[in-house]
C-alpha cells in the first residue's frame, strides 16, 4: 500500500529508534485530518476516519491507529495493546494537541504503544494538563515522538497516580516546557509512598526544560539522555532555564541506575537527586565537573 508517496514500510522505518522497530498488530485502522470523515469505515487511507477518537472506537485491544495530518483532541485509551503510530516521512506529519487545560491522549490500559508522533503539550490555565496522561497504564511504549511546549505548558508526560510500573519513554525530544516551576518533560506523582518501578527512560533530549524527569524511582534504569540547562525560558531568553535535571528521590525509591547521561549544570544535588537508597550514578558526562563522573551526586 503506498501513502503520500511512501510505502507502509518507509513509514514504519521512519518511526524507528535505534532498532525498536513499530509493529502494526491487529487490525489497523487509519485516520487523516485532511481528508478523513468519520462516517468512512477507517479500514485504509481511502476511507481513512477524520478523527483519531473515531479511529479508536473503530479499534479492539491489541489493534493499531495511523495517523496523518493535524489533530486537536482529548482521547482516553482504556483498550489493552492498542498502537498509536504517527505516519509520514517523521513525527512532524502527525501531529496532536489538545485544548487548553486538558489531556491529549490519557493511557488507561496496560501494554499501549505511541510511536513517531509529533505533540504540542496543552496550555495550563487551571488543573493539570499533559499531552500524556498514563493511569493503570504497565507496559506503555512512548517512543520516538517529539513533545513541543507552547505558552503556559506544563507536562509532556504525567502521572498523577503511582500505578503505572514498567513504563518505556525512548528517544524521544522534550523541547520548550519552560513554563516558570511547572515545565516538566516527565513527571510522576508519589502517593502515600508509592512510586514507579522498572521504567527505562533512555535517550531522550531535553531542552529548555524547567524540569527534565520528576518520578519517585524504585529499580528504573536512565541511561544515554541529554539534559540541557541553557535553552530559551518562557521569555524568549536564552538563560539557565534548567531547574531540576533529574529527582528520583522518595519514600522507599532507590536500586536506580543512571549512566551514560550528559548532564547539563552543575553536577550536584542541586539539580540532580538521587533515590533513597542504593542508587548507582556513574560514567555520566558533565562538563562543570570536568568530564565522567564516578560517584552519587549527593
Amino acid at each position: 500500500m503506498r501513502f503520500r508517496g511512501l510505502t507502509r514500510i518507509d513509514h514504519l522505518r521512519a518511526a524507528q529508534i535505534d532498532g525498536l522497530e513499530p509493529r502494526l498488530r491487529g487490525d489497523v485502522w487509519y485516520a487523516d485530518s485532511v481528508n478523513g470523515n468519520d462516517n468512512y469505515s477507517g479500514k485504509n487511507w481511502d476511507v481513512a476516519t477524520a478523527t483519531i477518537a473515531a479511529a479508536y472506537a473503530l479499534c479492539s485491544a491489541g489493534d493499531t491507529i495511523a495517523l496523518f495530518g493535524s489533530f486537536s483532541e482529548n482521547v482516553v485509551c482504556a483498550k489493552a495493546g492498542v498502537t498509536f503510530i504517527g505516519m509520514g516521512t517523521g513525527y512532524g506529519q502527525a501531529r496532536w494537541t489538545g485544548a487548553a487545560d486538558t489531556i491529549a491522549l490519557s493511557i488507561t490500559a496496560a501494554y499501549v504503544s505511541v510511536y513517531n508522533i509529533r505533540f504540542s503539550v496543552p496550555a495550563y490555565d487551571s488543573g493539570l494538563p499533559s499531552a500524556i496522561q498514563l493511569g493503570s497504564a504497565d507496559y506503555a511504549k512512548i517512543i520516538g515522538n517529539r513533545f513541543q511546549g507552547k505558552a503556559a505548558s506544563w507536562n509532556a508526560i504525567y502521572s498523577p497516580v503511582a500505578n503505572s510500573d514498567n513504563v518505556e519513554i525512548i528517544g524521544n525530544e522534550f523541547l520548550y516546557m519552560n513554563t516558570v516551576t511547572y515545565g516538566c518533560g516527565i513527571l510522576g506523582v508519589e502517593a502515600s509512598g508509592a512510586g514507579y518501578s522498572g521504567w527505562k527512560i533512555i535517550k531522550n533530549t531535553f531542552h529548555s526544560c524547567v524540569i527534565a524527569v520528576d518520578i519517585l524511582a524504585r529499580g528504573c534504569t536512565v541511561y544515554g539522555n541529554t539534559i540541557a540547562e541553557y535553552g530559551v525560558a518562557a521569555t524568549g531568553a536564552i538563560g539557565a532555564v534548567l531547574a531540576m535535571g533529574i529527582d528520583l528521590s522518595g519514600t522507599d525509591s532507590g536500586a536506580n541506575m543512571v549512566w551514560g547521561n550528559q548532564l547539563g549544570g552543575t553536577y550536584s544535588a542541586t539539580l540532580y537527586v538521587v533515590g533513597a537508597s542504593g542508587d548507582q550514578w556513574a560514567g555520566n558526562y558533565n562538563v562543570l565537573t570536568g568530564g565522567l563522573t564516578a560517584a552519587n551526586p549527593s
